[in-house]
Parts: C-alpha cells; structure tokens; sequence
C-alpha cells in the first residue's frame, strides 16, 4: 500500500542490535526503554535469513548520531505497519500529516533557533509522553523523536532527544523559538495522540 511504514516493535527484554545480517553485536537496547515505552523501530529493508531461520531487518536506531541504522532479527519483534508519515518544514514553519501518501492536514509549528537548530533528516516517533500538567511547557502529550540536538549534549536532565509536543506558548508557532523541538497547538498534539503509532516516521525539511 503507498506510504505505508513498517513497524517492529520488541517482544523480548534485551534486544541485539547487529552490524549486517548475522553480523557482530554493536549494541544491546533495553525493552521497555528508560520511561518505560515498547522499544520500537521503523524498518528501512528487510533480507530474509540464509537457512531456515528467522530474516533480519534493517532499522532506524532511536541512538546519536543521527541517521544511525542497524540490524535486527526479525523472530526478536513483532511487525505492524502505519499509513501516517509526518513531514516538518522548517521554512515554512508547517508541519504536514501524510496518510497513505495523500495530504490530510498542515498545521503551524515552531522549530529550533538558530543556536540550537532542528536537525534535517528522517527519523520516527519513539515513545508518548503524557505530561503531568497539560497547561506546562510541553502541553498534554509529546512525543519522543529517534532525533537528537547536534549543539546540546544535554538538556532537562535528558540526553538532548528531541520531540514533537504541544506548547505553554501558542504565539510561538510559526516561528524559531525551541532548543530543537517541533511545538505544535495542544488541540493538534492531542490528535496526533490518539493517531499516531510509535514507529510513525518524520520527516523534517529546511
């Protein structure tokens, strides 16, 4: 089906990141992560298994750098796919909500300063947040992006991850106002909530 996305998700507590195919371990990533989501990939290929075992998928890895990719046996996950793609322009401070491919929605959103940019490239959704205080500075919901900050190491006690969340501060839409996340209204990101499944790819422009 055009602009559909497949989605692996992890059934096992400790799941083995590989170099290629039956390749050399370059990481071991912990199922549920750290706040507690499913630990979730999206696929970027797929190379069925040379003898009569499980094949193996090639993944975008939720880690710095950005772009990071690996492989992944495919009896380690469970498989399921999305229609929805998200695609951020920065230029125009729009971001755009794909479904099958065909446009379903724009709304307005802010990005990064220039001191502290929103990196260009294509990641995914990695886990929903739903914040303690819906009126606070991340609104009702956030999601977490496979994206990092390339000028901020750390930030809030975090690793520099960036997200996709609602704002305290609606004026700022259309604008360069974030450390590098994309804010968007809190009507829209409580949408996108109840949507969008982890593992959703975005992809964010200049």
């Amino acid at each position: 089906m055009d602009g559909t996305t497949v989605i692996a998700t992890a059934k096992i507590a400790r799941l083995a990141v590989h170099s290629a195919p039956a390749g050399g371990v370059t990481h071991r990533l912990k199922n549920p992560t750290a706040i507690g989501a499913p630990l979730t990939f999206m696929v970027l290929d797929s190379q069925p298994a040379a003898g009569a075992g499980s094949g193996w998928l090639k993944v975008a890895l939720p880690l710095r750098p950005n772009g990071s990719t690996g492989w992944i046996s495919q009896a380690d996950v469970t498989l399921t796919t999305t229609p929805y793609r998200l695609v951020v322009s920065e230029s125009k401070h729009q971001l755009e909500v794909l479904y099958e491919g065909q446009s379903k929605a724009k709304y307005p959103v802010g990005v990064g300063k220039s001191v502290t940019p929103t990196p260009p490239g294509t990641y995914y959704l990695t886990e929903l947040i739903q914040p303690p205080d819906p009126h606070g500075s991340y609104g009702p919901y956030a999601f977490g992006l496979s994206a990092y900050s390339n000028t901020l190491q750390t930030f809030a006690g975090g690793p520099g991850q960036l997200g996709l969340h609602g704002t305290d501060t609606p004026h700022g839409l259309g604008h360069d106002v974030s450390h590098g996340c994309i804010r968007v209204a809190n009507s829209v990101i409580s949408r996108l909530a109840k949507e969008l499944p982890l593992g959703t790819p975005i992809e964010i422009r200049g």
